[in-house]
This record gives C-alpha cells, structure tokens and sequence, in this order.
C-alpha cells in the first residue's frame, strides 16, 4: 500500500516499534542557484504473516510443530524512492524477518525456538539503496547478489508447500539408522563438513553487502553484476535473465558465482553455476526445472566435491486453485557418493491476492553411499504442512 503525506507518521511510528530506522518523507531543501522542483518521496510500507503446523515423521519418532514458513518468512519493510533530476530516481528498502520456530530448524530435541539465527530474534533481509536511470540500475548494501534466484523461477503458484527447495519443510529433521534408530550427523537441510543432508537447494549465495549492476531490459533480457562480503568472504556473482511470452508466460536465467573465503591454504573457493526456466501455459499447465552444480561445497581443505542439485515441477492453475508436484535429486551433496531424493505434492487457494491457504506433503530419501560407519539403510523421512500467508 502507497503512504500519503498525511499518512506517514504512523508508518514512521510502526517502523520504529520493529526497530527500523526512521523513515521520513520531505520535501528536498533550496539550494542556491537554479533547481529542479523538488520531488515528493513515495513511500510503501509492507509485510507478511506466514504461520502452519508441520507434522514430521522420521521413522521413529513423528510430532506436530508450530512453525514459521521458510519458504517465505514472516517479514516487514519499507521501500522509498523519489525521481531526483535528468532521468534518475533514487531510493532505499529495509527489510527484516522475525520467525517464531523457523520450518526448517525444529527438530524432535528442540520445537521451539524463537531466534532466526542464534540469539538474534530479527535478522536483516536488505538494507539496500539504490541509483537507477536509462543506464540500468545500481544497487549498494545488504540485498541479493547477481544470482541469487536464479534457480528457484516457479509459475505454479504453489511456492509455499512444494517449492524450489523442499528441505525448507523438515530441514532440522536428522535421518535415523533403520536397524538401531540413532540419528546420523546433521539434518535433512545440513550439508557442510561430512554432515548426512539433501542441502538448501545451494541457490547461489542469497543476500550479503555488495555493489551490483543491472542493464536495462533488451528485448526481455537482462545482466547483472555483483561483488561484496558475505561474512569473511568475499563473494563475485554474474546472471543472465529472460522475461517473455510463449503461449503464456516464459522465464529463464542462468548464473555463476564464487565465493573466496580466504582460508587456510588448500581450502577451495566455493563456486556455484546453474540455471533456472519456468514456464505457465494460458491453459493453467506449467512446469518448472533447475539445476546447480557447486564446486568445493565442503569449504574443507584438500576437499573439492562437486554437489549437484537438480528439481522440477509439474503443476496445474485454475481459477483461485493451484496444485502441483516436484521432484528433486541431491549428488554428493554431504559426501561423495551420497544419492538423496524429495517427492512432494502442493495445493493453494488463493480466495484474495493478500491470502494463500495450503498444503503440502513431501517425502525425502537418502542413499548414504560408502560412508564410513553406515551399513544398514537409512529411514526416510516425511513432513506434512497446512499453513497460511497473509501479505500487506
């Protein structure tokens, strides 16, 4: 929603109760000699609750949680921009989530907790300003890099029960040994340093402080750039998108990263390169494929393993109704010769735009391969969510 003048100071007061900067809306101050007329600032104030239970079962214990949707999290921000002369506009985003018992962290030891990440309840999404005019655009601070995205394009409507990464339902869920029932290393989200997990999708390296171009739109394609820090790292990423019709609606992009974490000698850099294409027939048909392949996943010395990711979707709109059901295959994600797979089926109702109700089901799978200390078969594990999202 658009905030009138009149209207600003209670967006402002409801910022500052989140704890985001204050946002104020004015006109810019005279300056001597000639001016442009000043520009009013254009400021929107917007969020989403996203709440569901989540049954999980891994073979030997199974439990209803309470849970924040990882798919989209609960969130709230505020984006302004103005035209400030000779073609260019100028504006800024603060984004931040709070999610109460995150879809994939709780796990049978621990189902409830109210952190995003360690002890820090909200978590910068973007804190981003940005520069755009006929040139193309310039983005500087906490947002998505150049590729971030690139491997989750989905049509179907059905992005919070089945999507493009299904370990964000159950992800702190660990596999159990069948015949001893004892939980192997990690989680069904993990992946790092020997721990047995599918991993989360591996979609480049998400959002972290960067400067990044992007071109104007050419004939419905467009680049991006971008370099920053992720920590202490320092990332590098580069994408190539496409917008258009065919019998419907069309997207595809492809992507590159790497991200040099400047570590000890014989750690490799982490380098990702995948792609991504959706496409929704007017009939209501669409599908969905992409796939990553990343280079040095283990981020461990002397370890440069290939992790591969693949997952597609086939599904089906219809009027305020969507359904759809997803694939997904994980090599050597945790370990060489590690094989894992997810099913999963999705249905949306969507009775207004701001609202979704669903459901979703899936089914993970792992084949540990010759890991050491695994002889037996492992359980799988499945996990049911009926949730909803109310945006703002």
């Amino acid at each position: 929603m658009k905030l009138r003048k009149s209207q600003l100071a209670a967006a402002v007061s409801a910022a500052l109760v989140v704890g985001a900067s204050a946002v104020q809306a004015q006109t810019a101050p005279t300056a001597p000699g000639p001016v442009a007329s000043s520009q009013p600032l254009t400021v929107q104030l917007y969020g989403q609750v996203s709440r569901a239970v989540m049954f999980a079962d891994d073979g030997f214990s199974s439990k209803w949680f309470h849970v924040d949707a990882q798919p989209s999290s609960t969130r709230f921000g505020i984006n302004a921009s103005a035209p400030v002369g000779g073609g260019l506009r100028v504006g800024g985003r603060i984004e931040t989530e709070m999610k109460s018992n995150p879809s994939n962290v709780v796990n049978f030891g621990n189902p409830s907790t109210g952190a995003v990440s360690g002890n820090v309840l909200w978590a910068e999404r973007w804190l981003d300003a940005f520069v755009e005019g006929p040139f193309g655009r310039i983005n500087m601070g906490q947002g998505s890099a150049a590729a971030d995205d690139v491997s989750t394009l989905d049509l179907s409507g059905t992005n919070m029960p089945n999507g493009t990464c299904p370990t964000d339902w159950g992800g702190g869920i660990a596999f159990r040994n069948s015949a001893t029932g004892a939980p192997l290393t990690g989680s069904l989200q993990g992946q790092a340093n020997g721990s047995f997990g599918l991993g989360d999708c591996n979609d480049f390296e998400s959002r972290y402080d960067r400067l990044q171009y992007t071109t104007p739109s050419f004939g419905g394609f467009r680049a991006q750039a971008s370099t920053g820090q992720k920590g202490t790292a320092e990332g590098t990423e580069a994408s190539l998108w496409y917008t258009g019709k065919l019998a419907g609606d069309f997207q595809a992009a492809v992507g590159w990263s790497r991200l040099n974490s400047s570590t000890p000698a014989g750690v490799p850099d982490r380098e990702t390169m995948g792609f991504g294409v959706a496409w929704a027939h007017a009939s209501g048909f669409n599908i969905a494929l992409n796939h990553t392949t990343v280079d040095g996943i283990a981020q461990t010395a002397g370890n440069d393993r290939k992790g591969k990711t693949t997952w597609g979707k086939v599904g089906y709109k219809f009027g305020q109704h969507a359904i759809a059901i997803d694939y997904g295959q994980y090599d050597d994600i945790a370990a060489d010769g590690d094989e894992g797979k997810s099913y999963g089926i999705g249905y949306v109702w969507t009775p207004q735009r701001w609202a979704e109700i669903y459901a979703g089901y899936h089914l993970f799978e792992l084949d540990a391969g010759p890991r050491a200390g695994v002889t037996t078969p492992v359980e799988d594990i499945t996990v049911f969510a009926i949730g909803t999202r109310v945006r703002f």
